[in-house]
């Protein structure tokens, strides 16, 4: 075959406690991206949303990383065709998805064989061009699709899928707020060095709370494992009205709520046989109007598939 095209969902990191572990796929969102067999030199074209913004120097997008990193000494080129449908800088995983598409898509192309671990480890440096450093919880959720954790031990990461509860659905609302050239570094740069044991205990209590609602399909286990006592005190901050957006998420019946990735935009997961998710969302974007904050409500299932060839 000479081209391969792609699909790959935006997804929501970190689901509150699980801070550079947890992931979670969703349908909300894709970035498409086709790669087509070249002699030598690897090119990439972006198109679609925001794409004036997105470099195409291979070191500083994600998918191009992605490339040069895989084909690096192997005497073939690529060229890659990026359109982008994910937002950029809304905590979404635009990156991640973009740096998965590519990686799944060239091992289908020239055939190189490599694991689902592989996949996510090589879509994980592409991130490096993004965020200053290879993350594997995004684009393990897009690669693989579902709640994904993702350990690493030395030079191995393994990362592990779980499939959402049939009842999980998602609210969503995106602010209009200004962001730094370099949120998701920024975003980091604010954590705490050092946190009490009582919190880390607590978030670690949490986080298997998340682990244990996936596996029992308890949509409200999963709700109630999402607090956070460490990174979102801190990045709280860097939302205006977080607090008031957060109960409103929860008075119109949410299970849990959580800063996505690194923000601005706010996950609320719901049980959606007791809650509409499009109310949750709607009632957080009104938080946000309520302080004259644009923003955008939206509902959205988990994405079970991950990135999925189509063509």
């Amino acid at each position: 075959m000479d081209r391969v095209k792609v699909v790959s969902p935006c997804s929501s990191a970190n689901l509150g406690s699980g801070f550079d572990v947890f992931g979670l796929a969703l349908e909300a969102f894709h970035d498409v991206l086709t790669a087509e067999f070249r002699d030598n030199a690897i090119t990439i074209e972006v198109s679609g949303l925001d794409a004036e913004k997105i470099p195409t120097d291979l070191d500083r997008n994600t998918a191009g990383l992605v490339a040069k990193n895989l084909l690096e000494g192997r005497g073939i080129g690529v060229k890659i065709r990026l359109e982008k449908g994910i937002p950029l800088n809304m905590g979404l995983g635009s990156s991640g998805a973009s740096a998965a598409a590519c990686a799944v898509a060239l091992n289908r192309l020239f055939g190189l064989g490599l694991s689902q671990n592989e996949l996510v480890k090589i879509a994980a440096m592409g991130e490096v061009a993004a965020a200053g450093a290879g993350h594997a919880d995004n684009v393990a959720a897009s690669v693989l699709g579902g709640f994904t954790m993702v350990q690493v031990w030395g030079d191995s990461l393994i990362a592990v899928r779980l499939d959402p509860p049939p009842n999980l659905e998602v609210a969503l609302a995106m602010p209009t707020i200004e962001t730094p050239k370099s949120k998701t570094a920024m975003a980091r740069a604010i954590l705490p060095k050092s946190v009490p044991l009582e919190s880390a205990v607590s978030n670690l209590r949490n986080a298997a709370s998340v682990v244990a609602g996936f596996h029992l399909d308890d949509v409200a286990m999963i709700g109630h494992g999402m607090t956070d006592v460490i990174v979102e005190p801190a990045r709280m901050r860097l939302i205006p009205n977080y607090e008031a957006v957060k109960k409103a998420a929860f008075q119109a019946g949410a299970s849990g709520v959580a800063i996505s990735g690194a923000g601005p935009a706010v996950i609320a997961v719901v049980d959606d046989t007791k809650v509409s998710a499009l109310d949750v969302a709607e009632a957080m974007r009104d938080a946000f109007l309520s302080a004259g904050i644009r923003c955008e409500a939206r509902s959205s299932r988990p994405s079970l598939k991950g990135t999925v060839i189509v063509s």
